[in-house]
This record gives structure tokens, C-alpha cells and sequence, in this order.
């Protein structure tokens, strides 16, 4: 770290200590205490470390739509549309450790555990103040979401937020909020992170295998050769629970885990126009988008749109959801509430179609189906079986893909691929 990093950094923390804590978020934490209350906590005996401990264990049922069995299902899916058998699957369990230094100072963390391996999905340093009545700050240092990351409020994450903001990236973020009233607040958010490598992530919501089947996106951050700095921030707005916001990330591409990537992933990359063998070991990147809706106490309803360039691939991903939890009181502990939610959604590649020199970016073969557009429907109910601990979950997902190329003579060739998730899980 630079000596300019380590002056601001030191400054933030000295600021910090000197004022109360406030919950400000600088980006999503689905353990958050105000997402889930600790259960279970250890304390020190001089009382000056606290250690909360919290996780979820999911167990879900996946059946993608399409004949399965003998000379059907594929073991790997690198050939064929993949396994169509109906399988449990454990998607998840997670552990998460959150370690209070005191009221000013956390270290978090998020442990990943599959039936095959263990991960640090996240980790970072946790600062948070008041400085002065009504503004509020809060700083993070680490392995985190970007700053614009929220609560999606399904299982499935929409196309959009699984190329941009799913996955973590090592950051340094800010994120300030000025309360005019306890109703109303301006947030603004400000991150240095160091770039992702671009990955080719599941359209599916199964990740019992890889596939062919495909979207261009930002991986978890990982250590490359020519990496460097992506900077970001966020705008938003408040008032009574309605909201407005915009963001936007600029950076770099790096040949490694970069433009190598686009190359090898896209077979007729090398036909776009502006593409050169000199030039190609550095890429644009960059992406802008915002948000516009409203949050309730029951009520979610908003919509997202995100415009991004990787070199030389433009594209457009938007999607509105809507989602409600309705009460259940007269059951007590018992099927608490529930909560149905729509999103609709679209992805496109601009300019997939365009032809040059009888050859465009897109085709119908599989191989090329990281260049398809898409149209997305998630029908999704969660029912809160017992006290917020065990929870029941029922998602489809209808996916609708754009393969054709009119101008070559090339028709949509669609398939079967919807997607159905039942899935339970256990909260503490």
C-alpha cells in the first residue's frame, strides 16, 4: 500500500473511534444484523471482544425442463444441454463469524462449505460513525460485494447482478448518509477495488455442474498479471422508503483473465470491428446503471439497469421485480409469513447481430452461447416456516434465449431450459 493509502486509511480510523456507531450500508451484507439478529454470541472476559456466530444451511431441488436419463443426461455438459434428471443439490452452507473489537470496529467474515470443498467467500475490516449529529459513516477494508450490491430477495440473481455485482472484489469503500430526517437521507458511496477476472457464469441456477450455457460476468477477485485499479461510486436518495440511484465502475482490462478471455470465449471475437492483434493486450472497461423504486416494511418494488463495456463488447442488462411478505399471525411461531416475487428481466449484447465479412458474434451453435441475448422470468413464493430459522422456497424460472441471425439466414433455434427450485433452509 502507498504511503497516500496509508495516510487516508489511518485518517479514516482515527475519525472513526472518535464518534458512535451507526448502521450505514457501504455494501450488501445478508448477515448483517439488520438482516439477521445474532442467535448466539461469545463474549471475552474483560468484555472487550464479542464473537457472534451465524449461518444457513440450503438443501434445494432442481429439475431443468428437458427429457433426462440414459443417453440423455450429460456428466459433464460440455457437449450436450447437461443433466435433465431431477437432483438434490446442497446449494449452500454457510458460516458467518462476526467479531466485535467494540462498537466502532468489526472484522467479518463469510465461510462457504459444499459437499467438495471449503472457501472465504468474505472478509473485511468494518468502520462506522457518526461525525456529526445526522451524518453518518461507515468504511470497509477487504473481500466484499461491490458498493452497489443489494438484497435481490430470491434465490436466483438476475442476469444483470450475476455480470456486475454478485461476486466479491478486494476494496477499499466509503459510504457517507446525511439524515435530513429519520425519513429522508442522501447516501453517497465511494470504492478503489482491485479489478475481477472476467469468468462465463450459469444462466442456470443449478451450479451442480459447468456448462455451456452461458453469460459474460465479473468473477471473484483473484491475483493476475496486469492487474489494477477499478473505481467506483453511488448516488442515492431516499424519502419515505422510495428511492433513487445511480453508480458507475471504471477501469482496465489486462490481457490475463481480460481481453485473453474474450478471445478465447467468443469464437468470432476477432471480427468485431476495432479488434487488433496489436492492441489486444489491454481493454475498456467500465459500468454505469441505476436503480428507481421503493422499500416498505413489507413491500419491495424496483427496477435496475446497468450499461457495461468489456473491450470491445457493449451490452445492456435491466430487469423489475416486485415482492411482498404477507403476515400470517394467527399461526404463531408456525408459518410466520410469506412472500410471492415477480422479476422480469433482459440481457443484450449490442451489435451480436451486425455481419462482417459473412461472419457475426453470434450464432444458434452452442458453442457460441455466451453471445446470446436473453429474456428471463422468475416466479418465486418463500414461506417463512418457523420464526425466521427454517424457510421454504419455491422458484421457476422461465428462459427465453435470442440465438438467430437474420442476415445470415440463421433462425432462432430455441430449447427447453426452464428451471424449477424447491428448496429448504435452516437459519441461526
Amino acid at each position: 500500500m502507498c504511503a497516500a493509502a496509508r495516510l487516508v486509511l489511518s485518517a479514516c480510523l482515527v475519525c472513526l473511534c472518535l464518534f458512535p456507531c451507526a448502521s450505514v450500508r457501504a455494501s450488501f451484507d445478508e448477515f448483517s444484523d439488520e438482516q439477521r439478529p445474532a442467535h448466539f454470541e461469545l463474549r471475552a472476559k474483560d468484555d472487550r471482544l464479542a464473537l457472534a456466530i451465524k449461518g444457513e444451511l440450503k438443501l434445494g431441488l432442481h429439475d431443468i425442463e428437458g427429457k433426462g436419463g440414459p443417453g440423455y443426461d450429460s456428466p459433464t455438459d460440455t457437449l450436450t444441454l447437461g443433466t435433465r434428471s431431477p437432483h438434490i443439490e446442497l446449494d449452500s452452507f454457510w458460516l458467518a463469524l462476526r467479531l466485535g473489537f467494540s462498537k466502532h470496529l468489526n472484522v467479518n467474515t463469510l465461510l462457504e462449505f459444499t459437499t467438495s470443498r471449503a472457501s472465504l467467500s468474505s472478509v473485511w475490516l468494518d468502520f462506522r460513525a457518526e461525525a456529526p449529529a445526522r451524518l453518518f459513516h461507515r468504511v470497509e477494508l477487504g473481500y466484499q460485494t461491490p458498493i452497489v450490491a443489494i438484497d435481490r430477495r430470491s434465490e436466483r440473481y438476475a442476469l444483470a447482478a450475476t455480470s456486475h455485482w454478485k461476486n466479491p472484489e478486494f476494496h477499499l469503500a466509503y459510504e457517507g448518509a446525511l439524515f435530513f430526517t429519520s425519513d429522508i437521507h442522501l447516501e453517497l458511496g465511494l470504492s478503489i477495488a482491485m479489478m475481477r477476472p472476467l469468468i462465463f457464469s450459469g444462466v442456470q441456477q443449478s451450479n451442480f455442474q459447468g456448462g455451456t450455457i452461458n453469460v459474460l460476468g465479473a468473477g471473484p477477485a483473484k491475483s493476475f498479471s496486469g492487474n489494477g485499479p477499478v473505481l467506483g461510486g453511488r448516488l442515492k436518495f431516499d424519502a419515505h422508503g422510495a428511492f433513487i440511484e445511480a453508480f458507475g465502475f471504471v477501469g482496465e482490462l489486462a490481457a490475463q483473465s481480460g481481453t485473453d478471455m474474450l478471445r478465447s470465449g467468443f469464437p468470432n471475437y476477432r471480427a468485431l470491428p476495432g479488434y487488433s492483434t496489436t492492441s489486444a493486450s489491454r481493454g475498456d472497461f467500465h459500468w454505469f446503471g441505476g436503480r428507481l423504486g421503493f422499500k416498505g416494511d413489507r413491500l419491495l418494488a424496483f427496477a435496475e439497469l446497468i450499461v457495461s463495456r468489456e473491450d470491445l463488447l457493449d451490452r445492456v442488462g435491466a430487469y423489475a421485480q416486485l415482492s411482498h411478505a404477507f403476515g400470517l399471525p394467527f399461526f404463531g411461531e408456525w408459518l410466520c409469513s410469506v412472500e410471492p416475487l415477480v422479476r422480469v428481466e433482459t440481457m443484450r449484447i449490442l451489435g451480436s447481430t451486425d455481419v462482417r465479412s459473412g461472419i457475426a458474434l453470434r450464432s444458434p451453435a452452442m458453442i457460441t452461447a455466451v453471445s446470446w441475448d436473453w429474456n428471463a422470468l422468475t416466479v418465486a413464493i418463500a414461506l417463512e416456516v418457523f420464526d425466521d430459522l427454517v424457510w421454504l422456497r419455491a422458484e421457476y424460472y422461465v428462459l427465453r434465449e435470442k440465438n438467430g441471425v437474420s442476415d445470415l439466414g440463421l433462425d432462432e433455434s430455441p430449447f427447453a431450459n426452464d428451471e424449477l427450485l424447491i428448496q429448504l433452509s435452516l437459519r441461526f
